[in-house]
């Protein structure tokens, strides 16, 4: 065996580990950066629903507020 064949039999495998650990990293930071982006997204979806809600509310207050006041021309 020749020293370049020890080399390659040795640096091969070493080369073909470190170019899939640097893909692991590339894919983790890729996999952070979507679980960002759809958090981001849920948080806009749950402040329009937040939205939504305090408005149908003060809508149910002012029109429990007539009732009321029909109630007390009534009585």
């Amino acid at each position: 065996m020749t020293d370049a064949q020890l080399y390659f039999a040795i640096g091969l495998p070493v080369f073909a580990v470190l170019v899939n650990i640097i893909a692991g990293i590339i894919q983790t930071n890729s996999l952070g950066a979507r679980f960002t982006s759809l958090e981001s997204t849920v948080n806009a979806r749950f402040t329009s629903i937040e939205n939504r809600f305090t408005r149908l509310e003060s809508r149910f207050e002012a029109l429990i507020g007539k009732l009321n006041a029909i109630d007390n021309r009534l009585i």
